[in-house]
Parts: structure tokens; C-alpha cells; sequence
């Protein structure tokens, strides 16, 4: 038997290596996309070609939209490896903290479940479609989910074996909530926060905030949060970051947001579709708890654990106004194991069958992924577009697309200018036009032909 349970591990062992040799490789050929990622390359380069590291620029704009952990990093990886930028900081910003997250929800899943589930539920959670598409795209949410899910399991694994020396555990998890907050913001704070007060409720066991000296944690979490503000203040336009930063970017998100406004059910109608293939053991799940609350005091800690982790944090993120799928990142670790926990309870001797199909299935979707990144990148990035627009001398408009100035260091160009659709004939023979495909019916023909088109973009030529 012991035998059997050493191969089943050396298994899955191998299987977490060659998942994230597979998943590196990939992240040298992802093309950036234009909207964010290139974005950020934006930022970062007029972060370190300033020196100023403390208040970020977008272009002539002050940038308070995140904090600055994620764009040091960044800045750190652009000044060693600038040819290959993209990719070194995908690992380091996205594989990188997606493993340690999964690592991190390893160890807790064999601490109150079993090491076998531990095994299972991790390769699961690593292979989910939604989770390796984000640890494949250029966001400081996955490194921020690393820090909660660092809080998260330093809080279970003293609470739970009820340790009397836990206070060095207590001040890492303030340190990774405050680290998490200058990595995005305040969710670093709020998720763990209601993860442990709903689980604590959930045990009866309120009283035992005690003993996690909240008055220190603040003071930890102020400290931290305080130098920063210190640091923004040391530049004359302190003052009217930090007025952003809290004003918009904080209490602007939560009650009116000026962008990703949804409505309250938005979640809701997302998530079957963000948790496939386990999206019917998810609801699955959910029914069964939902069900069985009355009998709460009988559930298992992995069971009070995910319900905490995903029920109190998806109303409050589904209360504040401005919403994004990306947003319930941190969630993911609790909606895995409530999805296996309903396979558990209701077939349980073909468990790891039903689990290994699941298994089979996402690590299809990521090779098919794979296999077709060349043809994506192709047809639907500027991947091609920049090339051309590099190796042109000429200047580069665009129409109707504002997001095209993120290119501007790509291409060597000092800006690419919108230019309305009335003012198109003041453009000179040889100069380019670069538009989304959907705009393209709007260009007249007898001013500008085209010279290059993929799906989604088009560059145009002057006349």
C-alpha cells in the first residue's frame, strides 16, 4: 500500500513539473495585448527612464490606478532583459505566484482534507482553464491572490492545530495582506478579512480574533501603508496622487465606478461559464451546502473553509460597483474544492476517475490552447502590425482607437495621433493609418487602400 502511495505521488510530481515547463515555454510565444499589457509597458518605461518609483506616469497623466509592487517588478525585469521582457515577466509576475498559490493551497488542502485530495484538487486548480489563462496574461491580480492565499494559509495552519506560538505566523499574515495591498489594493485586505470572520462564525468562535491582536495587525498594515503615503508625499504632486488614489481608485470603485460598471447578478451569470469544466460540481456543491446549513456544526474544516473563502467575498464583490471576472482570482482555490468535495460526497468510489476526466479535460483545453497561440497571435494581436509600423519610416495615425498610442515604444515612433474621419484628407502621401477591423467600412477607399489586415486590425496607406 505504501509502495502505491509513493508512485501515486512521484505521479503527480512529475505531472506539476512538466505542467509548468509547458506553461514557461508558452509565455515566449504570447504576444502582449494592446489594451493592458502594453500599457504597462508604457508605465514601466517612463518609471525607470524617470527614476521616479513611487508615482506612476501614463504618458503627461498621473497613474493612481495601482499601487507600485507590480510595476518595481516589472521595471527590475526591463532593466536586465529587455529583449525579453514580456516573457521573463510573465514567470516572474504570473507562473511564478500562480504556483506558489497552488503550493500554498497544497499544504492547506493536506492539513484539513488528505494528501491524496491535496494531490488531486492542486493538479485541478493549476490545469482549470480560467487559472492558467491568468497566470498567462500580464496582471497584478495573480501575484496579489499569492499574497491572500499566503495570509489565508497562515491563519488555517495556526488556527487549526491551535498552536501556542503562532505569533510569528501572525505577523507574516499582516505582512502578506499588506504586501497585497501595494500589489493591488484594498481586496488583499478585505478577502482575508471575511474569509476569517465568516469562518470563525461559521465555528462559533468569534472570541478567537483575540488572538490574532487585530490592534497589531493594523499597526503592521499602517506602518506599511503609512511609508508609502510618506514616500508619495516627498514629490510635489503627493498630494494630488494620494487624492486619487483614495478618491476614484478606492471609494470610486466601490460606489461608482467609471468603468466596469455591472450589475449586481453580474457574477452570478459569469462564473458557470469562468468554472467550466467543473462548473456543474461547482453549483453541485453550493446546493449541497446551502442544504445542509442547518447542520453546520457537522461539516468538515475543508468544507467551512472553501464556503468562507467564496461565499462572503462574491457578495461583496458583487455589492461594489465596478466588476471584472479577474476580480474573483482569489476565489478559485474555494470553488475547486467545493467542486470536488460534491464529487466526494455523492460518488465517492469513482471519485478519482470522475477527477482524472476533469484532469484529461483541462490539460486538453491548454494543449489546444497551445497548438493554436501561433494563429491567434497572427490573426487577432498587433504582433504583425508592429513589424510593419516599426520598419516604416513614415508617420502612424490612428482612428477611433486610443489605445494604439501603448505602441508608441514598440514601433519607435514619438506618438501615434487620433485623427478624425473629416480630417483624414490632411494626411500625407505615404503616411498610415492604423484601425480596428470593425472600422474599416468607414475609410474611403479613394483616400487610403489597405496593406495589411488580419482579423482584427488593419493598416491603411495615404494616396
Amino acid at each position: 500500500m505504501r509502495v502505491r502511495e509513493d508512485v501515486f505521488k512521484e505521479r503527480y510530481k512529475l505531472f506539476f513539473i512538466g505542467y509548468f515547463a509547458l506553461i514557461i515555454g508558452i509565455t515566449f510565444f504570447r504576444f502582449p495585448d494592446i489594451r493592458n499589457e502594453l500599457k504597462y509597458f508604457v508605465i514601466t518605461d517612463q518609471m525607470v527612464d524617470s527614476k521616479n518609483f513611487i508615482i506612476l506616469k501614463y504618458f503627461n497623466e498621473l497613474y493612481p490606478d495601482k499601487p507600485p509592487i507590480y510595476f518595481w517588478l516589472l521595471g527590475l525585469v526591463r532593466e536586465f532583459s529587455k529583449e525579453n521582457f514580456y516573457p521573463i515577466s510573465l514567470i516572474i509576475g504570473g507562473v511564478i505566484p500562480a504556483g506558489i498559490t497552488a503550493y500554498l493551497g497544497f499544504k492547506l488542502s493536506k492539513l484539513i482534507w488528505s494528501e491524496k485530495m491535496a494531490y488531486i484538487s492542486t493538479a485541478i486548480f493549476i490545469t482549470l482553464p480560467y487559472i492558467f489563462g491568468t497566470a498567462l496574461v500580464l496582471r497584478m491580480d495573480t501575484l496579489m491572490t499569492m499574497f491572500i492565499m499566503g495570509a489565508l494559509y497562515m491563519f488555517f495552519s495556526f488556527y487549526i492545530n491551535r498552536e501556542e506560538k503562532s505569533f510569528n505566523r501572525v505577523i507574516y499574515m499582516y505582512l502578506f495582506i499588506a504586501l497585497g495591498i501595494l500589489v493591488k489594493g484594498g481586496a488583499a485586505l478585505v478577502i482575508p478579512m471575511l474569509t476569517i470572520l465568516f469562518y470563525l462564525y461559521l465555528n462559533k468562535d468569534l472570541g478567537y480574533i483575540r488572538k490574532l491582536r487585530p490592534i497589531l495587525g493594523i499597526a503592521i498594515i499602517l506602518i506599511v501603508l503609512g511609508l508609502w503615503f510618506l514616500m508619495i508625499l516627498s514629490f510635489p504632486e503627493g498630494k494630488d496622487y494620494i487624492s486619487l488614489l483614495l478618491g476614484q481608485e478606492t471609494l470610486g470603485r466601490v460606489i461608482k465606478a467609471k468603468t466596469h460598471t455591472r450589475p449586481i447578478y453580474y457574477y452570478l451569470k459569469l462564473l458557470p461559464l469562468t468554472t467550466l469544466p467543473i462548473a456543474p460540481f461547482f453549483l453541485l456543491g453550493l446546493y449541497q451546502n446551502f442544504k445542509n446549513l442547518k447542520n453546520i456544526d457537522k461539516w468538515k474544516n475543508i468544507d467551512k473553509v472553501a464556503f468562507s473563502l467564496f461565499i462572503p467575498n462574491l457578495i461583496f464583490f458583487s455589492l461594489i460597483s465596478g466588476k471584472l471576472d479577474i476580480y474573483l482570482l482569489p476565489l478559485y482555490y474555494g470553488i475547486i474544492i467545493i467542486s470536488l468535495r460534491a464529487i466526494e460526497k455523492k460518488w465517492s468510489g469513482t471519485k478519482e476517475k470522475i477527477c482524472k476526466i476533469l484532469l484529461y479535460i483541462n490539460c486538453g483545453v491548454l494543449c489546444v490552447c497551445a497548438i493554436f497561440l501561433p494563429y491567434y497571435n497572427r490573426n487577432y494581436t498587433l504582433k504583425e502590425p508592429i513589424e510593419i509600423l516599426k520598419e516604416n519610416s513614415e508617420k502612424v495615425y490612428s482612428y477611433r482607437f486610443e489605445d494604439s498610442k501603448n505602441i508608441s515604444n514598440e514601433i519607435d515612433k514619438e506618438g501615434i495621433e487620433e485623427i478624425p474621419l473629416d480630417k483624414l484628407s490632411t494626411m500625407r502621401e505615404g503616411e498610415l493609418l492604423l484601425i480596428r477591423k470593425k472600422y474599416e467600412k468607414n475609410i474611403p477607399k479613394e483616400e487610403l487602400e489597405s496593406i495589411y489586415s488580419n482579423k482584427e486590425y488593419v493598416i491603411l496607406i495615404k494616396k
